[in-house]
């Protein structure tokens, strides 16, 4: 009788012990479950803000170039003939030093400033300094500089202290800069990543209304649906991109028009919109000289 009511209450401890473990099991996996996502968007919230850091350190950066070269940002020099002097391509690849190599290194001593946390293709990058100012690698920074400013009015615009926006707290310098997948499979491409144009924010990227093809766009969500673009007064702000790639891109936007982009109520150019976040490519005239 003994042995039968010990037997009991072994057999009612282990059960016991079976449904306490679930139980904690059960717990473990609902704590689980609340914190993850909180544990993912703090993830997301550091390396965002490792972000912003970067294009704040690449800001001052081009500030202390234009300081020394009279108000100059670095603008690309294309590869010229030797006896005429004319621009020519180069047919062998990218044929200009990136605009981030005439930074480096007096004025961005370090070259993983050029890499987000958050680019699939960052690894492409590397610290070494011939590689920085190596022609070949104009497409591997995660950033890219408005290629407005650097080129329109041939580069006038680039002195940005003589002619000044009328909005430089609202005018774009620089952002991520996408394709953040490969969409061709052209040989070499898979290896050396998707072509980013130099590292050349285009306002358009080439759009052609009429065309069959467009180019993959630069535009990305890389951060939580969006991007981080740098002003021209040094600013970092959040830039939701997913309306942007939604939205048919136009040549005069209502709400960009009003903001004084120029590229709506002169150029009148097709260019992707960012006057959601009261950012624009340029603001007033182009100066003729």
């Amino acid at each position: 009788m003994r042995m039968r009511v010990r037997t009991c209450r072994a057999e009612t401890r282990r059960a016991s012990t079976l449904i306490e473990l679930l139980i904690v099991v059960a717990v473990i996996g609902l704590l689980s479950a609340l914190l993850l996502p909180s544990l993912r968007r703090s993830t997301e919230m550091a390396v965002a803000t490792v972000c912003r850091h970067h294009l704040r350190e690449l800001g001052v950066s081009l500030h202390m170039y234009r300081f020394e070269n009279d108000g100059w940002l670095p603008v690309v020099e294309r590869e010229r003939s030797p006896t005429s002097g004319v621009p020519r391509e180069n047919p062998s690849g990218p044929h200009a030093e990136p605009w981030f190599g005439k930074l480096y290194p007096t004025y961005l001593p370090d070259p993983g400033v050029l890499r987000c946390p958050r680019d699939p293709f960052g690894f492409r990058l590397t610290t070494n300094a011939s590689d920085i100012r190596d022609p070949s690698v104009a497409d591997f920074a995660s950033y890219g500089i408005n290629n407005f400013i650097l080129t329109v009015g041939d580069g006038i615009l680039a002195n940005v202290d003589r002619h000044s926006p009328k909005r430089p707290l609202d005018t774009i310098l620089a952002a991520d800069q996408g394709p953040d997948q490969i969409a061709g499979t052209r040989r070499g491409q898979v290896a050396r990543g998707p072509a980013r144009n130099d590292s050349l924010l285009m306002w358009s990227d080439g759009f052609d209304p009429f065309g069959q093809e467009q180019p993959s766009t630069w535009v990305t969500t890389r951060h939580n649906e969006g991007v981080h673009m740098l002003t021209l007064a040094g600013g970092v702000r959040d830039v939701r991109t997913t309306e942007v790639l939604r939205d048919p891109i136009r040549r005069v936007y209502r709400a960009c028009a009003a903001g004084g982009c120029t590229l709506c109520n002169d150029a009148k150019l097709y260019h992707y919109s960012f006057a959601k976040d009261q950012l624009f490519w340029w603001t007033g005239p182009i100066p003729s000289e």
